[in-house]
């Protein structure tokens, strides 16, 4: 786990200035080590945090062994002993990292290695024979790579947009971006587009060739969310069940491959308790547990935590516990949005921060967690919406009815339920209705700038497309974003086993009705790996994750926030003093206090990086 950086043009003066001035801004990804390699057309930056082969045989940039390449790498491939008895058996290693794996499987397989790799990467490798380098990205987008255009025709890469806004200081925002945010809260879903106009990303499970001069980046996919007909789908039985166990405890097995210790963030949902009862039976070193939790609140958890940790009543668990009470926005929002990079949509973030922060004080480098269960496995109230029309138009009511009754989720969600299921086209124009119309608060020269064509709407009547959304839109590219960006800022690094490709690929070829029975979403994860919970937390209907209070942290700041809300742009004036009167009125509700953090967010995010 790494930071770095790539200059590829026709100036190494000017690709070693960018280097040099990247390094200390990349220093927290990788404070261990530092190399640069720098030639008339590439230089490349890696900045080292160190967690396979400690020593200087893992040093970047690395050479091949015949001199043609030279790779920079950030991520974890967990399967790189198995592809080195596969293809490079004959092949005399000088050491055990993985980084040496890629580069010499690279010189005898090109982008074909890709398919083949499991784990979460950015790549960056420069080819002397040809003058181009090679990216690739994992097929998640857990490792970052962000794009930017000079206009002398070099490009510039990196881990992360601060090294590339030092050669472009006073950065445009981007309409779009903005205005799905301040309207929806959403972000991270329009694909390789960021909150900056010309600054993009490498788009994931994607390869491409670049060399100086080309005007574009021609990235080429080499893996996509698998798509199964129904027809060739199959029931959820006992052979599914335990290949479907199986591949999760690999999935989480393998993602302990590391040199130093190992922890894990625990809310006390399913999928983050599931990761740990099965270190708990497989992993035989001591595990640093780690949560938060907001005390006397309606959403704390600490009692579905304390059922884990009773049901293994492990000694080797080491308990961290924050109070999630003390977050103060007026101290922590500026420093995450400069973490960040980008507004985002809650404290929750911040929270998850701290989590991070307390790992590196343990000394703790590697952190697994439970993230990306909900969007493989159907577990968003969107998702399970989806997932009912299907047992409504095979007329299974009652299945239907009691899925819906026991979900608890309201009449509201029940009536969208009933109209997707018998006027789907109805129900997606009152969808794409309802987002145009919560845009009514912003001023028009925001709107005007919009690019429609960026913007994504599914119908939830195909199921695969809702699975693509949450996967490639709304749900997981921001979720790897923020894990990625806060436990960098602390030198650490962030594992997620659920979303190891094997697992989706095989989740795909399950039959949709048995994702949702009884009224529990992620029914065949649940089941598949029942024995890694307490029943309590099996048992559970509500999804809270690590919940911070919003609307008392606005208001314990209130003086500060009030002080910074003379900055918020892009909002009508009426809309601007309707928040203000609310906050004033010490009585905010959710939404409410989500659209002051919106505009917040916004306005200081400008602020911090000089937007125009």
């Amino acid at each position: 786990m790494c930071g770095i950086a790539c200059y590829i043009g026709n100036s190494a003066e000017e690709g070693l200035r960018f280097a040099t001035g990247a390094q200390p801004m990349l220093r927290h990804r990788g404070p261990d080590d530092t190399g640069i390699f720098n030639d008339s057309n590439v230089t490349l930056l890696h900045m080292r945090l160190s967690i396979l082969e400690l020593s200087e045989l893992g040093h970047q940039p690395m050479a091949s062994s015949c001199g043609r390449y030279q790779i920079i790498f950030n991520g974890e491939i967990y399967n790189h002993l198995e592809l080195r008895k596969k293809y490079l058996s004959g092949y005399n290693f000088k050491g055990h990292s993985d980084t040496e794996t890629i580069i010499e499987l690279f010189r005898l397989k090109q982008e074909k290695m890709l398919a083949e790799m499991v784990g979460m990467w950015a790549i960056i490798i420069w080819d002397k024979s040809t003058g181009k380098i090679f990216i690739s990205r994992d097929r998640y987008g857990q490792k970052p790579v962000y794009t930017h255009n000079l206009k002398n025709g070099a490009w510039l890469l990196s881990s992360e947009i601060k090294p590339i806004l030092a050669y472009h200081p006073n950065p445009h925002y981007n309409a779009t971006a903005l205005t799905e945010f301040i309207a929806l809260g959403n972000y991270g879903h329009l694909g390789n587009h960021t909150f900056f106009r010309d600054i993009e990303q490498f788009p994931q499970g994607c390869y491409a060739w670049l060399g100086p001069n080309e005007n574009s980046i021609n990235a080429k996919p080499y893996w996509v969310l698998p798509d199964i007909r129904n027809s060739d789908k199959v029931p959820f039985d006992s052979v599914a069940k335990r290949t479907l166990h199986d591949l999760i405890v690999e999935g989480v097995l393998s993602q302990t491959l590391a040199d130093v210790p190992i922890g894990i963030t625990l809310s006390g949902g399913i999928d983050s308790s599931i990761v740990t009862g099965i270190l708990s039976t497989y992993y035989d070193k001591d595990i640093h547990i780690f949560t938060a939790q907001s005390p006397n609140s309606s959403f704390d958890e600490t009692k579905y935590v304390e059922a884990v940790i009773k049901k293994w009543n492990n000694p080797r668990f080491i308990v961290h516990n924050k109070n999630l009470n003390a977050l103060s926005v007026k101290d922590d929002l500026v420093k995450y949005l400069r973490i960040q990079e980008e507004p985002f949509g809650d404290p929750s973030i911040i929270a998850h921060g701290f989590l991070m922060q307390m790992a590196a004080d343990a000394g703790i480098k590697v952190i697994l967690n439970g993230q990306g269960a909900d969007e493989i496995f159907f577990g968003y109230n969107n998702m399970a919406q989806a997932l009912l029309p299907g047992q409504f138009k095979s007329l299974q009511f009652a299945r239907f009815y009691n899925n819906l009754k026991a979900m608890k989720l309201g009449k509201g969600f029940m009536m969208r339920a009933l109209l997707q299921s018998t006027l789907p086209d109805l129900e997606n124009r009152m969808r794409i209705n309802s987002r145009l119309k919560r845009r009514a608060h912003i001023l028009p020269e925001l709107l005007n700038d919009v690019d429609e064509s960026m913007i994504k709407m599914y119908s939830y009547e195909n199921l695969y497309n809702v699975w693509s959304e949450s996967v490639y839109g709304v749900h997981l590219p921001h979720l790897v974003q923020y894990d990625d960006r806060n436990g960098m800022a602390y030198s650490v690094e962030g594992r997620m086993p659920f979303l190891d490709h094997r697992i989706a690929e095989f989740v795909a070829t399950i039959k949709p009705g048995e994702f949702l029975k009884n009224g529990l979403r992620k029914y065949i994860l649940r089941e598949a790996c029942k024995q890694y919970m307490p029943e309590e937390v099996y048992r559970r209907t509500d999804k809270i994750g690590f919940f911070t209070p919003l609307a008392d942290s606005l208001m314990r700041d209130k003086e500060w926030v009030m002080s910074n809300f003379n900055d918020v742009r892009f909002i009508k004036p009426e809309f601007h003093n309707n928040l203000v009167t609310q906050l004033n009125s010490n009585k905010l509700d959710t939404p409410t206090a989500l659209h002051i953090w919106r505009q917040l967010s916004v306005a200081l995010w400008m602020k911090e990086f000089n937007v125009k």
